[in-house]
């Protein structure tokens, strides 16, 4: 097989004036509905014709992958301060995405609206999203004690350093600080174990800091 040196992506918008009995259908069975439809003569049919072309200059298809996504936009429009409360880990074209998602079957709003977006959330995106931060805190002993560690964008939770983890510290204050300084976060600790002391960022604290610690996850090499 040969060997891919360059990746190429072609991205099309096409809106569609649908009938209601497509329009209205849940978006998991419109994709994959759309997909039938269009079929190999389409979905097949773009890689061929690429490689033809690209083989005018010597160029080989080493593979290719499709991805077929569809937005109701009949669906009415998800507020983005309600995406990132529900998601902060995603970035800005995510949201986007679970907005078009999600606006089908979005609860009327709410903490169930709430729930309904960060369980969607979870399911495009639940890998690690890890941040660098400090934490700073009281030690049992008495005295501020300032940690190294990684803060998860995805779920909250922090990591403390292996060289920090025999810190016992209180339960309050904690503050989490990441983003080069940007973002200050409150956190809860649930204790200490042996990979250090558990601490945690609630996920409306991750939401009011959000452009900031996602700036900084896209820096991360």
């Amino acid at each position: 097989m040969a060997t891919a040196r360059l990746k190429l992506r072609i991205t099309f918008d096409f809106e569609v004036d649908a009938p209601t009995s497509l329009a209205q259908t849940e978006h998991t069975e419109l994709c994959r509905r759309i997909s039938d439809l269009l079929g190999p003569l389409v979905l097949q049919g773009m890689p061929t014709i690429t490689a033809k072309q690209l083989a005018k200059a010597g160029a080989m298809l080493a593979g290719h992958h499709h991805h077929l996504e569809v937005g109701n936009l009949a669906a009415p429009a998800i507020p983005r301060e309600t995406l990132v409360s529900a998601a902060p880990h995603l970035t800005d074209d995510e949201l986007e995405q679970l907005g078009r998602r999600a606006a089908p079957k979005a609860p009327a709003g709410g903490d169930e609206l709430l729930r309904y977006l960060r369980r969607q959330a979870l399911a495009m995106i639940n890998e690690y999203r890890l941040v660098p931060c400090n934490v700073e805190a009281k030690l049992k002993s008495g005295g501020d004690v300032r940690l190294n560690a990684t803060l998860n964008l995805t779920n909250g939770s922090v990591m403390v350093s292996e060289r920090d983890r025999q810190h016992r510290i209180q339960a309050e204050p904690i503050t989490v600080v990441a983003a080069e300084g940007s973002a200050r976060l409150p956190a809860s600790s649930a204790g200490h174990t042996l990979s250090g002391p558990v601490i945690e960022v609630a996920v409306h604290a991750l939401a009011q800091h959000r452009d900031p610690l996602i700036q900084s996850w896209l820096k991360q090499p």
